[in-house]
């Protein structure tokens, strides 16, 4: 293999499928990249065998092949080389990065021993602008978290069925993002996949807002597809928690309040929060809610906020962290709360709109 490549394209190439390159314990080849020229294109590729990501770069073809090195000393030479232009040259299990000023010879592996990347063959898809799916993931995706217990916690939720929605949970609190049927297009006429959570991750840092995603589904696997980047990974198996049902329908307290206020004042508070990172919500019909902490070695915190505020008054307790996570999913100016007690969720919610919602449990107040 010979070919010619900017110095900025192999590396936004390489920091594409970084994500993709695995530990190397059960398999060193693993810990490497895969360099190789396919149909008038350069690619290069990583894989951990759960989960293998593409990147397609333009460069000069001067001889075709391919080979793949470790991607630690790849991703050392590119941080360190000034010059734009490079030449990479391949011979038996060797790769020579050649540019102006040095030289550099990588001990590589013949690209015959890389794990074979898996194709999809199925033609079921969801496009999408990457904007639109990258900001509904973000809304949502906190709200998962690794469980070695539940693998089908490991991932997003992709429920279609004329509409799109996405949904993560931890068993303590759980987000739904609904795509409208206007804003996406699929041949698909319906659809539960859980994709692993690593997989979402990896699309989030790569995705570009203004090129669309195409995502690929069989019964086993999902591929999206960037244009000049494609992720491909293992579906979860299993059944994903019946959600719908814990969804709170009615409540003891409603409230709607500036959604900024509300921010800052509980970011106050977890100054004085104590280990497990609780704030207290302290409801008083019919325009005061408080916010407080109190930790005996660090100090005390109240703020007093006016709100709108139906039902009962009510004294709660919260993990904060958990909490300013709904808030920054809700759209516009003003946030509704959803109250019961101290043994039910909370739900959190724009006033005006009915496409996310964010459902947390209260710390239970003995």
């Amino acid at each position: 293999m010979k070919i010619i490549i900017m110095k900025e394209n192999l590396k936004k190439a390489f920091g594409n499928v970084e994500g993709g390159i695995g530990n190397g314990m059960m398999l060193p080849i693993l810990k490497n990249v895969l360099i190789t020229t396919d149909k008038g294109r350069i690619k290069i590729s990583s894989t951990n065998l759960e989960i293998a990501i593409t990147s397609f770069i333009n460069g000069k073809i001067v001889e075709e092949g391919g080979i793949t090195v470790p991607a630690n000393i790849l991703g050392g030479i590119l941080n360190n080389i000034t010059e734009q232009k490079i030449e990479l040259i391949s011979t038996d299990s060797k790769l020579k990065i050649k540019t102006d000023k040095s030289e550099n010879v990588i001990q590589g592996i013949k690209d015959s021993e890389f794990p074979i990347i898996p194709q999809i063959k199925s033609d079921s898809f969801i496009e999408l602008k990457g904007d639109i799916l990258k900001k509904s993931l973000n809304q949502i995706i906190n709200a998962a978290f690794p469980s070695n217990r539940r693998v089908e916690l490991n991932g997003i939720l992709f429920f279609l069925n004329n509409e799109l929605r996405l949904v993560a949970t931890d068993t303590f609190r759980l987000a739904e993002k609904i795509i409208n049927d206007n804003e996406f297009e699929s041949n698909i006429n319906e659809l539960k996949a859980i994709i692993p959570l690593k997989v979402i991750q990896e699309f989030l840092k790569i995705c570009k807002e203004d090129k669309n995603v195409k995502i690929y589904f069989d019964p086993h696997q999902v591929l999206f597809d960037l244009e000049d980047v494609q992720i491909i990974a293992r579906l979860i198996e299993g059944d994903f928690p019946d959600y719908q049902s814990i969804i709170p329908k009615n409540f003891i307290t409603n409230v709607i309040i500036d959604k900024e206020s509300l921010y800052e004042a509980i970011r106050l508070a977890a100054i004085f929060s104590s280990k497990i990172n609780n704030v207290n919500i302290k409801l008083k019909t019919p325009n005061k809610l408080i916010i407080s902490n109190e930790e005996s070695t660090i100090g005390e915190n109240k703020s007093e906020l006016e709100a709108e505020i139906k039902g009962e008054n009510q004294e709660l307790i919260f993990n904060w962290h958990y909490f300013l996570d709904g808030l920054r999913g809700v759209d516009g100016e003003n946030v509704f709360l959803g109250f019961n007690s101290d043994v039910k969720p909370l739900l959190i919610k724009s006033p005006n709109k009915d496409d996310y919602f964010y459902v947390l449990m209260p710390i239970k107040n003995d």
